[in-house]
C-alpha cells in the first residue's frame, strides 16, 4: 500500500501581487476546469476558515467545485491598511480573479461576509453565474443589528464563535477544536499581541455602509435561514430579497439558528452546481441521493432527512 502525496491539512495559503499594486494572500482549491466558487467568510474570520467547511469535501469535489477567496483586510496574515475598504477589496478579488484566468464565478457568503460579497457583485455583475447567502448580514437594519463588543471578542475570541450545545456542528468530528484554531489564528497571526483593527473596521462598515446597487445583476440568487437566527434575523433576508433583481430561491429551516451555513453546507453545494434543481436527501434507509425537489419531497415524507446521510447517523 502506498501513498504518492500528501493529503491536505485545509486549503493551502496563498500570495499575489495584484494589478491594483496590493498583495493579498488567498486560497485556492479544486482543479481549474471545475466551476468556481468565491468563498466569503462570517465577520473576523481569515482566509483559512473554509477549512470549517471541509467535512464534506468529498462531496465538493465529485460536484466538481472550486473554491477561491481573498482574506480581508486586517485579519490572519493580512497587514491592516486603513485605505482598503469595501470597493478597494472587490476590486483585489476581480484582479485576482483576472491573474487566475477565472472570468465567471458563483458566490457564497455567510453570516458578516455579505457587504463584502455584495460589493463584488455590484463591480461585476455580468461575471457572476449565481448568488448565494447563508445568514448574511446586509446592512445596518433597525432592531435587526447586534450590538457587537469589539472588547469581549478581543479579550476571549474562541467564546464569540461558541454554537450552543445541541447545534449540529458539534457532530462534526473536530470542528469545536477547529474553531479554537481559527479564532485565534484570526488575532495572532501575525504575532504576540492581539489584532483588532480588522475587525475593527468591518464593525465599522457594517453600521455606516448601505448595500450596493445590484440592479445590473442577472443571475439567479438562492437565500438560506434558519427562522430562528437571532444573530442574523430573517429581516435580513427580505433586506436581500428586495436588493437582488430576480427573484431569489429561499430555503427557510425550521426551527434553526446561525448554523444553516454548516448544516447545510451540502445543499448550497447542489444549488452551486444545479441552479436549485437538485436537493440533497437522504432516504430512511441511510442513502444519500441528488433528487429533483418533487422527488426530495416524496423522499422526506417517507421519513428520509435533508442534507448528508452523515447527519443523521450523527442524532441517532
Amino acid at each position: 500500500m502506498t501513498q504518492d502525496g500528501f493529503d491536505p491539512l485545509g486549503p493551502q495559503v496563498r500570495r499575489a501581487r495584484l494589478s491594483t499594486g496590493r498583495q493579498v494572500h488567498y486560497i485556492d482549491d479544486g482543479d481549474p476546469s471545475w466551476r468556481t466558487l468565491l468563498f466569503f467568510g462570517g465577520a473576523g474570520t481569515t482566509v483559512r476558515a473554509f477549512r470549517l467547511l471541509e467535512f464534506a469535501r468529498t462531496l465538493r469535489r465529485q460536484l466538481r467545485i472550486r473554491v477561491v477567496s481573498v482574506e480581508r483586510n486586517g485579519l490572519g496574515q493580512t497587514p491592516f491598511d486603513p485605505s482598503v475598504g469595501l470597493t478597494e477589496h472587490a476590486h483585489d478579488v476581480w484582479a485576482l480573479l483576472d491573474h487566475l484566468g477565472i472570468e465567471e464565478a458563483s458566490v457564497i457568503a455567510i453570516s458578516g461576509g455579505g457587504p463584502y460579497a455584495a460589493h463584488v457583485i455590484s463591480v461585476r455583475p455580468t461575471r457572476i453565474r449565481s448568488v448565494h447567502l447563508a445568514a448574511a448580514f446586509s446592512e445596518a437594519l433597525p432592531g435587526a443589528t447586534p450590538d457587537l463588543s469589539l472588547e469581549a471578542i478581543a479579550a476571549d475570541p474562541t467564546e464569540w464563535w461558541r454554537f450552543p450545545e445541541d447545534s449540529p456542528v458539534n457532530d462534526i468530528p473536530g470542528f469545536a477544536d477547529s474553531v479554537i484554531e481559527e479564532a485565534t489564528r484570526g488575532a495572532f497571526a501575525l504575532g504576540s499581541e492581539p489584532r483588532i483593527e480588522g475587525l475593527a473596521q468591518a464593525f465599522d462598515l457594517y453600521r455606516q455602509c448601505p448595500l450596493p446597487d445590484l440592479s445590473g445583476l442577472a443571475a439567479p440568487g438562492f437565500l438560506y435561514w434558519g427562522d430562528r437566527d437571532t444573530a442574523v434575523p430573517l429581516d435580513h433576508l427580505r433586506r436581500w430579497e428586495a436588493a437582488l433583481p430576480v427573484d431569489p430561491l429561499t430555503r427557510i429551516y425550521t426551527g434553526e439558528g446561525h448554523d444553516i451555513q454548516y448544516r447545510h453546507w451540502d445543499q448550497i453545494m447542489a444549488d452551486v452546481a444545479f441552479l436549485g434543481n437538485r436537493v440533497v436527501v437522504t432516504t430512511a434507509q441511510g442513502a444519500t441521493m441528488l433528487q429533483t425537489p418533487a422527488r426530495a419531497a416524496a423522499v422526506i415524507a417517507a421519513g428520509g432527512t435533508l442534507g448528508l446521510a452523515a447527519w443523521r447517523s450523527a442524532r441517532r
